[in-house]
């Protein structure tokens, strides 16, 4: 334990090598197979979609771009632990930059890297990453990695009024949007916050002649995040993007039934939110369910008071403006707490019904407990100061090294199944053989040499499907996979909810099904389909009548999928 308390933990090279162990520990037993990692709502294949109006596109694009030098089941992976890297860095931004503003004396002592390393993890090991990553919600984490970032600088230009840091939060909050629109919403109280805290400063700025530098500053960071959504903004201020469709018609109220917050009673649900739990996912029992673990509070719990002492400590030695910050992170937690909760509690289903109802596309934040990626950074906060003023004590500051062992075990204990792989429940799985060879039929048969514009209708009818060769329910990812353009299933089937995708195809699907083709052909938007492929799985011999069809012929039989062509 001497040798341990004499490592410099202040270097940079021992916090990268720390970093890089931890990082490993979650994602290494995945390079070890080729293949790639399937989740519920995310699969990969070398087909992704290049929609501009999309906000994916940018992303899509520069992963198929790199695809023509690295695998494209590498990519996933590593772009999985971009994640997972950018959530530890804007952890550790974040902590890092609370101590600065938080303190004036000097807290770069031997351990004190160690301590940032340690508050940072409760960033990642949390059940609203673990939840959010076991059903592939890998946007949504990348939005609330960009979060951590982008409050990490707003806290940096409240302490210096250096306003070259709001073009860093602009940049990240840009990202934000970008991975998920509707981080929008969990970024807007942060600002006005930033706003007040400037307008109490605003006499500091005057003197520093500073206002128009403010000013300026807002502009241009308004500019960096437009820039970075320049794709699907235009699209929506053209009116042909499908996202305006989706949200005004799409989704309604029994979309909010669908996805409210997990808990059997309010109570319940409002325990689950401020434990950081409660996504809807969960409750499919597609992946390990952390609170079905027993004592699966106790590192919340412990936690708690050091939590409620950093609260503590914001009031009794900050500053006046510092207590007016404290006051407002508070009322952002309080609110981010009711909306997470939304329909579930009657003190809280008015105040979403309203946004719902009246702030645009408020209604297509149809998952309330993202609001929980606003409450995690909060407590991190009030975490980081009562574990820096409890280090003070002399029993602490003499076990240093245990103590910030402890701590970080203690923090990982509330998420320890995201550890080697995702506790292997995740495992690398490739493509059926015959699926490569069934795509290499298509394409030989298109007239474009090397490209195939026949359309294929992918059977049975699912958005999410269990495959023989996963072993579990996943995305279906035939549109992601096979070259020729691809129309799967676009029906949920979950929460009452059957189909809402507003696709004119998936309705016309939907009818020819429902009287097994008796109609005739297929009619779908712009020009007709030319295949049919049938996967053998789940439900495929409830589709066995095509082979009844006078205008279908068989084309190919393989161990898994059955082809058909429509005749000319």
């Amino acid at each position: 334990m001497n040798l341990l308390r004499k490592i410099k933990f202040n270097r940079p090279s021992a916090s990268f090598w720390i970093y890089s162990f931890i990082i490993l520990l979650i994602v290494v037993p995945w390079f070890f197979y080729r293949g790639y990692l399937f989740f519920t709502d995310m699969a990969w294949g070398y087909n992704l979609p290049l929609t501009w109006a999309s906000t994916a596109f940018l992303f899509n694009l520069l992963i198929r771009g790199l695809s023509f030098i690295f695998p494209l089941d590498f990519l996933e992976k590593f772009f999985i632990t971009g994640i997972i890297i950018l959530i530890l860095a804007g952890g550790r931004k974040l902590v890092k930059n609370i101590l600065e503003y938080s303190y004036q004396d000097d807290f770069q002592t031997v351990f004190s890297s160690g301590l940032v390393f340690t508050l940072s993890l409760f960033a990642l090991f949390n059940p609203f990453v673990y939840d959010r990553a076991l059903y592939g919600q890998f946007g949504v984490l990348a939005a609330y990695g960009c979060l951590l970032f982008t409050l990490a600088y707003l806290l940096l230009l409240i302490k210096t009024l250096d306003f070259k840091w709001l073009y860093f939060s602009a940049f990240f909050s840009g990202l934000a949007l970008l991975f998920s629109l509707h981080f929008i919403f969990l970024l807007a109280p942060f600002y006005i916050l930033l706003l007040i805290v400037i307008l109490l400063k605003r006499h500091v700025i005057q003197e520093k002649g500073g206002v128009r530098d403010f000013w300026s500053a807002v502009i241009f960071s308004f500019i960096i995040v437009i820039i970075i959504n320049i794709n699907w903004l235009s699209a929506l201020a053209f009116k042909v993007s499908p996202l305006t469709s989706f949200v005004e018609r799409g989704i309604t109220n029994q979309d909010l039934v669908a996805f409210q917050t997990s808990g059997k009673t309010p109570f319940e649900t409002f325990t689950n939110v401020l434990l950081m739990s409660g996504f809807w996912g969960k409750d499919q029992f597609r992946y390990f369910d952390l609170t079905m673990a027993p004592n699966w509070q106790f590192s919340f719990i412990f936690l708690m008071p050091l939590i409620i002492y950093g609260v503590y400590l914001s009031f009794r030695q900050g500053s006046r403006n510092e207590r007016i910050m404290s006051a407002g992170l508070l009322l952002i937690f309080s609110l981010a707490v009711f909306l997470a909760v939304g329909i579930k509690a009657p003190f809280t289903r008015g105040l979403t019904l309203f946004l719902y109802d009246h702030v645009p596309l408020y209604k297509g934040l149809r998952e309330p407990q993202k609001w929980v990626a606003a409450i995690i950074p909060i407590y991190l906060f009030y975490l980081t100061l009562g574990v820096r003023r409890l280090r003070l004590a002399k029993f602490i500051s003499n076990n240093l090294v245990s103590s910030g062992l402890i701590l970080s075990a203690i923090i990982i204990m509330a998420a320890p199944s995201l550890l080697w792989g995702f506790n292997r429940q995740v495992l690398p799985t490739p493509y059926p053989e015959d699926w490569y060879a069934v795509n290499r039929l298509l394409l030989s048969r298109s007239s474009q040499p090397g490209e195939c514009g026949d359309k294929v209708i992918f059977l049975p009818w699912h958005l999410y499907m269990s495959f023989n060769w996963t072993g579990k329910i996943i995305a279906n990812p035939a549109p992601v996979f096979f070259a020729c353009p691809t129309i799967s299933g676009t029906n949920m089937e979950w929460g009452g909810i059957y189909d809402n995708s507003r696709s004119q195809d998936g309705k016309a699907i939907s009818s020819w099904l429902a009287v097994q083709g008796k109609d005739g052909p297929l009619a779908l938007s712009g020009f007709p389909p030319r295949y049919i492929i049938l996967a053998k799985e789940l439900d495929f011999r409830s589709y066995l009548w095509l082979n009844d069809l006078s205008y279908l012929k068989p084309l190919v039989e393989t161990k898994t999928l059955l082809v058909y062509e429509f005749k000319s």
